[in-house]
């Protein structure tokens, strides 16, 4: 009889309810107590199946295997440092934020941002929410002026919901929020202003508030606002069959690997609807659909605890990309999964989750300005430059998206929960994520590559988007490719190929976009990855079929990356875009004759040619803009039909 099925489990409780006997040996019982407690163990949060490791099945989750690889081979990382972070680092850089935002707060309560002068989508409640943790941790007492002109936020937040005024007509963003601010500013206050607060949370009205209220089959807006209404719901405002109603709906936009996906693919979307939900089930969801966002939510943690970089970044991938609040929400996934995963006893997946949390924060942290608020994209241009932004991106409001996000996770973290490694520190794993995001994570011992299959080039080239190498720098890599929507029209590049047309013109990997090309694993253990992708593709001149192939490992440290071209007889290139600046640095460019070294804030990475010998070797001086500052591009131009070229840590002397 197979252990995991119904029949078995349904047996294990009648036997324990005493509603059938059986005989046991010593052996048999102890087997017996075993899986009962395993049958017993439930969470809405894990699946009483993924108690034990070795009931985890490709049914289960499609990256089984490599969740047990993993978990059997974490503890055997022999240079493994804990990051020094704890619960109360996310206060230190929740405190910073809301102090620079408090000078730009206007005599209503509302965040005036100092770029556009007027208030910013969700700037207000985010803040109200984000300064009162500093209330419930007592970093702050509750008549400190910080903590006053919190409340003052959410009173005016609230009478913008009732009147349905909010800023943009982004309403959708405020309930989860305000009532996190609520909940948490509830035992504080006086009668009279709690009564105010309850006459307001009573009067909203979803269908004048909710911009998506009338489309809840769309994008990750809906799954904001019914995160709101369930904790509305949850204190007695309203129903909960709103919340049924939208969770319903929105199930089919989750795939196999618990994402979620809407128009584009963006992995920062694909996570924030996720954020809000796990933290629905956090906080005591036990609907109808309980079962089914437990296994989806849980299969999404894994999932994105395989995407995350060795830095503890978000994987990049179309809109919204390379925004600080991209690691905040990691932090509220991570901070969730490993306290269900401590109060279970697995102290090896709880270690990982708190693990990646931390890496996360500590991404974060290197991107805080000297008045303690964010630049909110990994650049250093001056605020109002608005380098590298979406036209939504706004400095008020997507700082103070970022800090309550990580006001969520300090109300989550357990300090008692200690570090061990995560899948970013061991790697050992090649994970395609085809469809529909059409992506490649590999990782070996923390050197780290996110591969596009299928660029929108809008947003990303097809190719090699993201290289982060171990003790080197994440935004030498490069950490994204050039493309459209940042670096302007016609200037899409990868790190990867290009080949000469028969009347001179040039084609690249970078700007195909409708190939299906074939992922084979060659290699997959601790200390060696290795893949290939080959492209098929049409010449642009002649019509024929051409084939692109790249075979990319990891080993050591080092990146080796092997092109070859079939049926093209024209010559070929090798392009490497590079940062040159950040915003506020240079990156110093070392270029010799079949080699160039980067060297910024005391790290290096170089790119190095090992065959053919007969190249042209040289760096471009057309600069384009990118999100993590500008970059330039080096070029290496040879005839052959193959190349091998290597990238690593230049310090490691590797």
């Amino acid at each position: 009889m197979i252990k995991s099925n119904l029949l078995y489990k349904l047996l294990l409780f009648l036997i324990s309810l005493n509603l059938i006997g059986c005989n046991f040996s010593d052996k048999s019982k102890k087997e017996f107590e075993k899986d009962l407690k395993f049958v017993k163990m439930d969470s809405t949060l894990i699946p009483a199946l993924a108690f034990r490791t070795d009931s985890i099945s490709t049914r289960m989750h499609p990256l089984s295997d490599k969740i047990k690889t993993f978990l059997k081979n974490q503890d055997s990382l022999v240079d493994f440092n804990a990051t020094g972070l704890n619960k109360n680092s996310y206060l230190k850089l929740i405190d910073a934020q809301v102090r620079a935002m408090l000078k730009y707060q206007d005599k209503n309560g509302r965040i005036i941002d100092p770029v556009e002068n007027v208030e910013k989508y969700y700037t207000t409640p985010c803040f109200a929410h984000s300064v009162s943790v500093l209330v419930s941790s007592n970093s702050i007492k509750i008549d400190d002026d910080l903590a006053i002109s919190g409340m003052k936020a959410l009173d005016i937040s609230l009478t913008d919901m009732v009147n349905a005024t909010v800023n943009g007509n982004h309403g959708d963003f405020y309930t989860w929020p305000v009532m996190l601010a609520y909940n948490t500013y509830k035992p504080f206050v006086s009668d009279a202003q709690l009564n105010s607060w309850n006459e307001k949370l009573k009067a909203i009205k979803p269908e004048k508030l909710y911009r998506t209220h009338n489309d809840p089959s769309g994008n990750n807006w809906v799954l904001v606002h019914t995160a709101g209404e369930f904790l509305r719901a949850k204190a007695g405002f309203t129903s909960f069959d709103y919340v049924e109603k939208m969770l319903g709906i929105q199930l089919n936009n989750f795939t196999e690997l618990g994402m979620y996906n809407e128009h584009g693919n963006p992995l920062p979307y694909d996570l924030f609807p996720r954020h809000y939900l796990t933290g629905m089930l956090q906080l005591g969801y036990e609907g109808n659909e309980v079962l089914n966002f437990r296994n989806k939510l849980w299969k999404g943690a894994w999932t994105s605890l395989f995407m995350q970089s060795p830095f503890g970044e978000l994987p990049t991938g179309y809109r919204s990309s390379h925004h600080i609040w991209n690691e905040a929400e990691q932090c509220v996934v991570f901070e969730i999964y490993a306290n269900a995963y401590a109060k279970a006893g697995l102290k090896k997946e709880a270690g990982a989750f708190k693990r990646a949390s931390m890496l996360s924060l500590k991404s974060m942290q290197n991107w805080i300005q000297e008045d303690g608020s964010g630049f909110i994209v990994k650049n250093k241009f001056p605020i109002n430059k608005k380098h590298g932004y979406e036209v939504y991106s706004v400095h008020t409001c997507y700082n103070m998206l970022a800090t309550s996000m990580l006001a969520q996770a300090w109300q989550f973290s357990d300090d008692s929960i200690k570090e061990h490694p995560a899948p970013a520190d061991t790697g050992g794993f090649v994970i395609p994520i085809l469809e529909p995001f059409h992506k490649i994570f590999a990782n070996a011992n923390g050197t780290y590559i996110e591969y596009d299959t299928n660029g929108d080039q809008k947003y990303n080239p097809t190719g090699i988007l993201r290289l982060h190498v171990k003790g080197s720098h994440p935004q030498l890599g490069p950490s994204d490719g050039i493309a459209e929507y940042i670096s302007g029209k016609n200037n899409i590049m990868a790190l990867g190929p290009q080949w000469q047309n028969i009347d001179g013109s040039w084609s690249s990997l970078a700007k195909a976009n409708d190939t299906k090309p074939n992922v084979k694993i060659i290699e997959e253990s601790d200390g060696l990855i290795s893949f290939s992708v080959t492209h098929y593709l049409k010449d642009k001149i002649s019509k024929k079929d051409i084939k692109v192939i790249e075979t990319i490992s990891i080993e050591n440290g080092l990146i080796t990356v092997q092109n070859e071209f079939k049926n093209i007889n024209g010559n070929k290139k090798i392009i490497w875009p590079i940062l040159v600046n950040d915003g506020m640095n240079t990156v110093n460019v070392n270029q010799q004759d079949h080699a160039t070294t980067l060297s910024f804030e005391g790290k290096s990475i170089q790119f190095s040619v090992i065959s053919p010998e007969d190249i042209v070797f040289k760096k471009s001086e057309k600069q384009f803009n990118h999100r993590n500052g500008i970059v330039e591009y080096v070029s290496v131009e040879f005839k052959d039909d193959k190349i091998t070229y290597t990238l690593k840590n230049n310090l490691l002397g590797k």
